[in-house]
């Protein structure tokens, strides 16, 4: 450090002093875990013993497991489940929700974006109840309709589809709250540009609100990627990833081999893999955007 700069870190030490307590906290609770588990993804170490050098092993043992490719499965179906008609009713209740004549909006949108808060104990009760085979509303409402009461949470086959109506009706709100933020953030010139030129209602959505939308639609689909990998909660009190492995995502599986096996080092090596996959993908989604707009 030159003189001159150390005069001036000097001059202004008690700016530093207010920011070091972040920096300080950050390094132990933050930076020092990242590293750590970086190198624990080439141990072996179940947190008692001492820690053993496998290399590359990890990587090889999660190519290999079959239950961890089923979880990535399981992943990937319950996001085609909920994010696309998430996103659709989220956009479409802030359109709603936008509008001037529209009574009682801030009621509706507090309604809306109740269930984001909502305990997930609560949840699971409401849910459970929903559900259950024999005296589920949901069940009950298709036997009026002539249709056998369904599994829902017994059922390999109808286990995602609990949790991606779960996931959707929990999250629909806090994307709406997004999505009604980029609407305001439209300004009336262009709709009235549109105007000018003839457009009605249905074309300036498709020409006008759309294509300005585009990177809120983005951000909000990589929020709910990452969700959808790390999802952990909506999962455990609704199915414990049951029946059999049917609904284990990415989440409870890291969670069952960190916790429950205490393969920690195995753990550390697939959330760095599946935390690298999930980074590209926004980064290519991203980058499209991007060369979209020029």
């Amino acid at each position: 450090m030159s003189g001159a700069l150390w005069r001036d870190v000097q001059k202004h030490r008690h700016f530093y002093y207010f920011v070091a307590p972040f920096f300080v906290l950050f390094a132990v609770f933050g930076l020092y875990p990242l590293l750590f588990s970086l190198l624990l993804s080439f141990a072996k170490w179940d947190g008692l013993t001492s820690m053993k050098w496998v290399g590359l092993g990890n990587f090889s043992i999660m190519l290999d497991d079959e239950i961890f490719l089923e979880s990535l499965w399981n992943t990937l179906i319950i996001g085609l489940l909920y994010i696309p008609p998430m996103l659709i009713f989220a956009f479409l209740l802030a359109m709603a929700l936008n509008t001037t004549w529209l009574t009682a909006r801030s009621f509706l949108r507090a309604s809306i974006f109740l269930p984001c808060v909502t305990p997930m104990v609560v949840i699971a009760i409401v849910f459970g109840l929903l559900l259950s085979p024999e005296r589920g509303l949901l069940n009950y409402a298709l036997a009026k309709i002539g249709i056998g009461p369904i599994g829902w949470l017994s059922d390999m086959r109808w286990s995602k589809v609990s949790v991606a109506m779960l996931v959707l009706w929990r999250w629909t709100g806090y994307n709406m709250v997004l999505m009604l933020a980029g609407l305001q953030g439209i300004t009336p010139d262009y709709y009235e540009a549109a105007a000018v030129d003839g457009a009605t209602g249905p074309r300036q959505m498709w020409h006008v609100t759309l294509p300005l939308m585009r990177p809120t639609f983005l951000f909000c689909f990589i929020l709910s990627l990452i969700g959808t990998v790390y999802m952990f909660d909506e999962v455990f009190v609704l199915t414990k990833g049951g029946p059999g492995t049917s609904s284990t995502n990415f989440g409870l599986f890291l969670f069952n081999v960190s916790f429950n096996d205490f393969r920690f080092g195995y753990a550390s090596c697939i959330a760095y893999t599946v935390s690298a996959a999930v980074l590209i993908v926004s980064l290519i989604l991203n980058r499209l955007r991007l060369r979209s707009q020029t």
